[in-house]
C-alpha cells in the first residue's frame, strides 16, 4: 500500500511542486466566484491552465516519490 504521507513530505521538500497547485487553486476560485462570464475564457482558464498545472504538481511528485521508493528498492537487490 502507498504512504499518502510521502506526498505531503515530497510537497515540503521541494518548494517549487506547490506552485502549480497554488495557480491552480487561485484560477478555480476566480471562476467558481462567477466573475467572468465568456464561456471561451472560462474554458480556456480551465482547460488550458488548470488542467496543466494539476497534471504538472501531480506528475512530478509522483516521480520524486517514485524515484525515492525505486532507490530503496534496488538498493534491496543489491549483493553488498
Amino acid at each position: 500500500m502507498f504512504d499518502l504521507t510521502a506526498f505531503g513530505d515530497t510537497f515540503a521538500s521541494h518548494s517549487w511542486l506547490w506552485i502549480p497547485i497554488f495557480c491552480a487553486a487561485t484560477i478555480s476560485l476566480l471562476l467558481w466566484s462567477g466573475r467572468i462570464r465568456q464561456p471561451a475564457i472560462v474554458n480556456f482558464f480551465a482547460i488550458g491552465l488548470i488542467l496543466p498545472c494539476i497534471n504538472l504538481s501531480m506528475i512530478a511528485t509522483g516521480a520524486l516519490v517514485a524515484a525515492d521508493q525505486l532507490t530503496l528498492d534496488l538498493m534491496a537487490l543489491m549483493p553488498f
